[in-house]
């Protein structure tokens, strides 16, 4: 993964950190260090599965699963670019960055902020990076658990129902929260291209 920290991956991370001025050199330097520190660690896994729509009583359901999608925003999301399919997916980068960022806990509490906001940045860059690379096409914007008015319990019926995801060594807690932290599951519509379903 290229580091970029005056486009869009810099940017995501000076937002978590609430940072709003224009950064100096010497803050684009150490956003630099932090990213690459990540990059030393990070074990980048990713997997993802499709479904088909179907429309029950007026709403879009995915076809034989079990993962409920009849949250407002999804559905509005799914009916405004027609769409006939979804793809579900999940990033990680892996317990490594956890462990970097948790090592500063004690020593340098700044360090530790710092690393966890480039990893939150990273960890997106990642996840659209795996997401353009699926050649979705026409796709909707990406949706998670827990964005909006989209429960975080969905995440466990996301990892009940996909096996794929088992393979990436990512867990849930008891209040659906990943583990390692650094990973990101996305849900997006889009129309199937012929075959890919």
């Amino acid at each position: 993964m290229i580091i970029d920290v005056e486009g869009l991956m810099g940017q995501r991370a000076l937002k978590y950190l609430r940072y709003t001025e224009k950064p100096s050199k010497e803050q684009l330097e150490l956003l630099f260090s932090s990213f690459s520190e990540i990059q030393e660690v990070e074990m980048i896994e990713s997997a993802h599965k499709y479904f088909q729509l179907e429309l029950c009583d007026g709403k879009y359901a995915l076809k034989d699963s079990q993962i409920n999608i009849d949250y407002p925003p999804i559905q509005n999301m799914l009916g405004k670019k027609k769409s006939d399919s979804v793809c579900i997916f999940l990033s990680t980068l892996g317990i490594g960055v956890d462990r970097r960022i948790e090592s500063y806990k004690d020593s340098n509490p700044s360090r530790m902020v710092l690393l966890d906001a480039c990893a939150s940045s990273y960890i997106e860059s990642v996840t659209d990076e795996y997401q353009r690379s699926l050649g979705l096409g026409d796709e909707t914007f990406r949706y998670a658990p827990g964005y909006g008015k989209v429960p975080l319990i969905m995440q466990k019926e996301i990892f009940e129902s996909i096996s794929e995801f088992r393979k990436l060594h990512v867990e849930l807690d008891e209040n659906c929260i990943m583990h390692p932290f650094k990973s990101m599951t996305g849900l997006v519509g889009f129309r199937s291209k012929e075959g890919r379903i």
